[in-house]
C-alpha cells in the first residue's frame, strides 16, 4: 500500500498487463510514496569512506592552485569503494527501519544484533545480487511485507539462461525474410498469466491478440521452463512460506521471466492439455496502456477493463493509482448506470494494490452511508479510513461481488476486507496474499531504493490482515480441467452468487 498525504490525513486481472506487475512485484507488493534520500550518518572511523560528504565542486572562476592527478583505479581500490558503497546502503536501510518503523520495538527483534549477523555477509557477498539478498534477509528478520531494498545489480542472478534476440518472433510466418527489429520502448510481455494450479505452474489466461495466443498457448498448459530455466518459488525469506505466499512467489517469478524490453523474445517450454511437450518462442508485445511514472518506481501501465455479461457488469483494474485510474473507474460506473446494470463484479485478482488512499473513493462508489474500511496505526498516531458517498454521485447499491486470488494484495485487500465486513460485498475466489502494511519508498545511496513499513492495519472488526489475508466467502478451487474448457470457475461462481442474491 502507498502512503500518501491523502491517506495519512484522513481486461480482467487474469489477463492484466504483466508489465504493471513488474513494478509491483519487484518490490513485493506495491507502495509508491517517496521520500528524499536519508541524511548520511555521522562518519565513524570504520565507515569514513562510506559516509564522508562528497568533495566540493571546483570553482569555475579560479583555477586550482596546482594540478591534481586522479589515482589509478586498482583492484584493491575498486574493492574498497564497493565495500564502502555497500556499507552506506546497509547503514541507511538499517537506520530507516530503526527510525521510521511504526513499531518502535520492532516486534521484539534485536535490530542491532541482526545487523551484526548480516553485515559481514553482505559486505563480503560475491555479487551485487548476493549483497541485496543478504540485506533483504536481514530485513526479513522482521517477518513483514512491504520491506525490501533493491538497486543496480540486484537482479543479475535472475538473468535469462539464453540470450534474448531483438528480432521478429518465430510466430510471425514472414520472420525469416524480415531484418532484425529494434526493441520498442517500454516493458513488454507475451500476454499470458502463469499461476499455480494443482501444484504446477499453469497458464491461466491468454490475452487476445497476443504473441502467446498466436503461438497457440492455451489455459491449462503446464509451464516447465521460461528462458531455459525452471520456475520455482524464489524468495529471500528464511522463514517457511505460507501456501498462498508460495503460489505468489511462483507467479512473481514467472512474470519476471516473461517480461522484458518490448520487442525482445523469450522461449517457453510447456506441456499441452494432453501433457505433450512443446516449445515456443514468444515476443514481448509492446504495452497497450500508456506508461505512468511515480516516484522511484519503474514505469507503470495502468488499465481499467469493462465487460457486460447480460445485466451484470464486470469491472477490473490492475493497480491502485488515483491518477488516471480513478477517473476511468468513474466513467465505467457511469456506463453501468446508463445500461441499468443490476449487479457488479469487481475483479481484483492479480491486483497488487498501490496508493492506499484510492481504496476510499472506490468504496464510496458502492455505499449509501459512511462505511469504515479499517484503521492505520502509525508510529505516533492512528487514522481511520472511512468511505462516504460522494456528493452529486448516485452510488451503486445492487449486488456486489469481489473476486480475489493470491495476487490480490495491499490496498486491494483493504478494500475487499472493508466491504466484506460491512456486508456490502461477497468475496469469491481464493485467500489474498496478506501483505497490507502501509509503506513508503525512498532513495538510498548508490542508486538503491528501499520500501519500508510505516503503519499497521486492522479491519473494522480488529482483524490483522498482515500474514492472514482476506478469507473469501466462497472459496473456489481452480483446476486444469476447468481451464481446458476455457471456463473461468471463479467468475462462474460469482455469477451464481449474484443469481441467488436479492437486489437491494
Amino acid at each position: 500500500m502507498i502512503v500518501s498525504p491523502l491517506a495519512s490525513s484522513a481486461a480482467r486481472p487474469r489477463a492484466a498487463l504483466a508489465s504493471t506487475a513488474l513494478a509491483a512485484l519487484a518490490l513485493g507488493a506495491l507502495a509508491c510514496a517517496t521520500e528524499p534520500p536519508p541524511e548520511p550518518a555521522v562518519p565513524a572511523p570504520a565507515t569514513a569512506v562510506a559516509s564522508a560528504p562528497p568533495p566540493a565542486a571546483p570553482s569555475h572562476l579560479e583555477p586550482p592552485p596546482f594540478p591534481t592527478a586522479t589515482p589509478p583505479v586498482t583492484r584493491e581500490r575498486s574493492d574498497d569503494l564497493r565495500t564502502a558503497n555497500r556499507r552506506a546502503i546497509l547503514d541507511a536501510a538499517w537506520r530507516l527501519v530503526r527510525d521510521k518503523h511504526y513499531d518502535k520495538r520492532l516486534g521484539g527483534v534485536n535490530w542491532a544484533a541482526a545487523r551484526a549477523r548480516y553485515e559481514p555477509i553482505a559486505l563480503a557477498a560475491p555479487s551485487e545480487a548476493a549483497f541485496y539478498r543478504a540485506l533483504n534477509q536481514m530485513i526479513g528478520e522482521l517477518g513483514q511485507s512491504h520491506m525490501m531494498v533493491t538497486g543496480p545489480g540486484a537482479d543479475d542472478d535472475e538473468g535469462e539462461a539464453e540470450a534474448e534476440e531483438l528480432a521478429p518472433s518465430s510466430d510471425d510466418p514472414t520472420a525469416a525474410q524480415q531484418p532484425p527489429v529494434k526493441a520498442a520502448v517500454g516493458v513488454g510481455d507475451p500476454g499470458l498469466t502463469v499461476r499455480v494450479i494443482e501444484n504446477r505452474p499453469t497458464i491461466t489466461a491468454v490475452r487476445p491478440g497476443s504473441s502467446a495466443e498466436r503461438q497457440g498457448l492455451q489455459p491449462g498448459f503446464v509451464v516447465t521452463q521460461i528462458g531455459g530455466r525452471e520456475i520455482r518459488a524464489a524468495t529471500d525469506s528464511k522463514r517457511p512460506l505460507r501456501p498462498v505466499e508460495e503460489r505468489f512467489a511462483v507467479r512473481r517469478m514467472a512474470q519476471r521471466r516473461l517480461m522484458g524490453p518490448a520487442g525482445t523474445r523469450v522461449t517457453l517450454h510447456y506441456l499441452d492439455n494432453d501433457d505433450r511437450p512443446g516449445t515456443v518462442m514468444l515476443t514481448r508485445d509492446e504495452p497497450k496502456a500508456s506508461a505512468v511514472t511515480l516516484g522511484h518506481l519503474p514505469a507503470l501501465y495502468p488499465e481499467v477493463k469493462v465487460e457486460q455479461i447480460h445485466d451484470v457488469g464486470v469491472l477490473s483494474f490492475n493497480i491502485f493509482l488515483l491518477q488516471p485510474v480513478m477517473e476511468d473507474i468513474r466513467r465505467a460506473m457511469a456506463g453501468f448506470r446508463a445500461r441499468h446494470t443490476r449487479a457488479l463484479i469487481l475483479d481484483l485478482r492479480g491486483n497488487p494494490g498501490g496508493q492506499g488512499a484510492m481504496a476510499i473513493p472506490v468504496a464510496a462508489l458502492f455505499v449509501d452511508h459512511p462505511v469504515t474500511l479499517g484503521t492505520l496505526q502509525f508510529r505516533d498516531f492512528t487514522n481511520t479510513l472511512v468511505a462516504r458517498p460522494e456528493l452529486g454521485t448516485t452510488p451503486f447499491t445492487g449486488p456486489l461481488v469481489i473476486l480475489t486470488d493470491e495476487g490480490t494484495a495491499s490496498a486491494a485487500e483493504m478494500l475487499a476486507a472493508g466491504l466484506q465486513e460491512a456486508k456490502r460485498a461477497t468475496v469469491v475466489g481464493d485467500t489474498t496474499l496478506g501483505a497490507v502494511l502501509p509503506s513508503m519508498v525512498t532513495a538510498l545511496p548508490g542508486g538503491a531504493v528501499m520500501q519500508f513499513v510505516v503503519a499497521d492495519f486492522k479491519t473494522p472488526k480488529g482483524v490483522l490482515l498482515e500474514g492472514r489475508g482476506v478469507q473469501p466467502d466462497r472459496r473456489v478451487v481452480e483446476t486444469r480441467a476447468a481451464l481446458r474448457t476455457s471456463h473461468d470457475p471463479v467468475l462462474d461462481a460469482a455469477l451464481a452468487a449474484i443469481r441467488t442474491s436479492k437486489s437491494r
